[in-house]
C-alpha cells in the first residue's frame, strides 16, 4: 500500500505506522511541519522497518496552497490510505483570556485538519479508491467547561467527517473518525486520569480503518463511556466536574 500520514511524527501516528510497517512491506510518505523531527522519524523507521520504503515532506499546514501542492504531488501516483493526524490540546484556561491563542490552535485543529481532509477525499474521489482516517477526539462527544475550545474543534471534525462519509456512500472510498480517549503523548503530560497506550491505540485504529468502519473509538470502551456522557441530562451534567 501507498500510506501518506498527515503530522507523522505525533505520537499516535508513528504507533500506527510502526504498525503498518510490521505487518508488511507499504511506501510511506510522512508528513509534517518540522524538518528536523521528520527527518529524524523517517530514518528511525527505515533502520526498524526495512522492508517499507519512507519518504518525508515539510509542510507549512496553515498554507492552502501548500497542502493543494502535496495533494498535486500524491494525483502522480494512486494513494490507498491517508491518516490525518495533526492538532494540539487547547489549553482552556489560556484560551479564554488569549484570543491569539485560541485563533491559533482553532486554525491547526479545525482549518488545516479540514484542508487536509478535503484535499485528501478529493484526491481519492478522482482515482476511484482510498481510505481517509480523520483524527478527533472522544473530548468531542461533549462540551465540557474545562475543555470546551479543544472539544469544538474535534466537534466539527466528526461534523466534516459525516459529510464526507455521506457524499462517497456509493463510492469506494471509505472515510473514518476516529476518536481516541486520553493517551499517553506530550500532550497529555499533565493529565491526571489514567492514560492509554499509543501502541494499544494504534492497534485499534489500524483495525477499525482496515474494516471500514466509520467511527473508531479508542480504546473500545470509550464508545460506552460517551454514550454515558451524552446521555446525561443538562440539569444533572451542570453540576458535574469532570
Amino acid at each position: 500500500m501507498r500510506i501518506v500520514v498527515i503530522s507523522a511524527t505525533s505520537t499516535i501516528a508513528r504507533a500506527c505506522v510502526a504498525h503498518w510497517a510490521n505487518a508488511g512491506s507499504h511506501e510511506f510518505l510522512l508528513v509534517g511541519r518540522s524538518q528536523a523531527r521528520l527527518k529524524a522519524t523517517e530514518s528511525d523507521f527505515a533502520i526498524r522497518f526495512q522492508n517499507s520504503k519512507f519518504s518525508s515532506l515539510e509542510l507549512d499546514f496553515h498554507s492552502s496552497s501548500d497542502v493543494q501542492k502535496l495533494i498535486d504531488l500524491l494525483a502522480k501516483k494512486p494513494v490507498d490510505l491517508a491518516l490525518v493526524a495533526q492538532g494540539s490540546l487547547t489549553e482552556q484556561a489560556e484560551a479564554s483570556k488569549e484570543l491569539g491563542y485560541l485563533k491559533q490552535q482553532l486554525e491547526l485543529n479545525v482549518i488545516s485538519a479540514a484542508l487536509f481532509a478535503e484535499g485528501l477525499a478529493g484526491l481519492f474521489e478522482r482515482q476511484g479508491f482510498g481510505t481517509l482516517g480523520v483524527i478527533g477526539s472522544v473530548a468531542g462527544d461533549r462540551g465540557r467547561a474545562y475543555n470546551y475550545s479543544y472539544g469544538s474543534s474535534k466537534a466539527f471534525l466528526e461534523t466534516y467527517a459525516q459529510g464526507l462519509q455521506q457524499r462517497f456512500a456509493k463510492a469506494k472510498v471509505r472515510v473514518s473518525l476516529i476518536k481516541p480517549g486520553p493517551t499517553a503523548t506530550p500532550m497529555t503530560s499533565t493529565h491526571k486520569g489514567k492514560l492509554a497506550d499509543p501502541v494499544d491505540v494504534a492497534k485499534v485504529i489500524v483495525a477499525g480503518l482496515a474494516k471500514g468502519r466509520r467511527t473508531i473509538y479508542a480504546p473500545k470502551l470509550w464508545r460506552l463511556i460517551m454514550f454515558v456522557v451524552r446521555a446525561i441530562p443538562f440539569f444533572i451534567f451542570k453540576r458535574l466536574n469532570f
